[in-house]
């Protein structure tokens, strides 16, 4: 499945949306509340949809609060065979905005979290594929099969499922990221691929 990305950068290119700074923090603060706005809806539809089929409200599973799966092998270190740049660590400050089961049954997450400046997460796979918006800074996204893509603050990208990817913070301004996902309950949000990651 190729990803239909909303624009293509070089390496060490990154397009601003505004030369204004004060534009540039509108277009986040726009992007935020269409984000916001999305997981409004998507709740009050779970909520609405339990409602009048007089079924219990949606609660969080407990057991789906577990986001992080190791494969057995770890044997990934590449994509596109070249090795990904930056320190492998954690996002830091990860708050979660909405952890509840949707009209469908499927888990719905999305969190807040801030990856360091020099600082990527490891290789790894989302099963169902989920989406990151970038608050601020800048995010290179790296992804098998395909070039490097740089997302500024005010862009979001789709994670394809069962795909070796990794995002790094290449520049020197820390990043705020909102990731969305949904998918069936009981199943890993990520699975790491790479040797090395810290525990969360």
């Amino acid at each position: 499945m190729s990803r239909r990305p909303l624009h293509r950068i070089s390496p060490g290119q990154v397009r601003n949306t505004s030369t204004n700074p004060r534009g540039r923090r509108r277009n986040t603060s726009m992007l935020l509340g269409v984000v916001l706005a999305g997981i409004a809806t998507v709740a009050f539809a779970g909520c609405a949809s339990s409602t009048s089929s007089n079924a219990s409200p949606s609660t969080t599973d407990a057991s789906a609060s577990t986001t992080t799966t190791y494969d057995t092998a770890l044997d990934v270190t590449t994509i596109n065979n070249a090795p990904v740049p930056g320190e492998m660590l954690p996002e830091q400050n990860v708050s979660v905005m909405l952890d509840t089961i949707d009209a469908n049954g499927n888990h719905l997450k999305t969190s807040q979290g801030t990856r360091k400046a020099g600082t990527r997460v490891a290789i790894h796979t989302h099963q169902f594929g989920g989406q990151t918006c970038v608050l601020t800074g800048v995010i290179t996204d790296f992804v098998e099969g395909h070039e490097p893509m740089q997302w500024p603050a005010g862009t979001c990208y789709y994670m394809p499922p069962n795909t070796l990817m990794s995002a790094a913070n290449l520049g020197t301004e820390d990043a705020v990221l909102i990731d969305t996902f949904n998918q069936p309950p009981d199943t890993p949000l990520i699975t790491i691929r790479e040797p090395g990651w810290p525990s969360d």
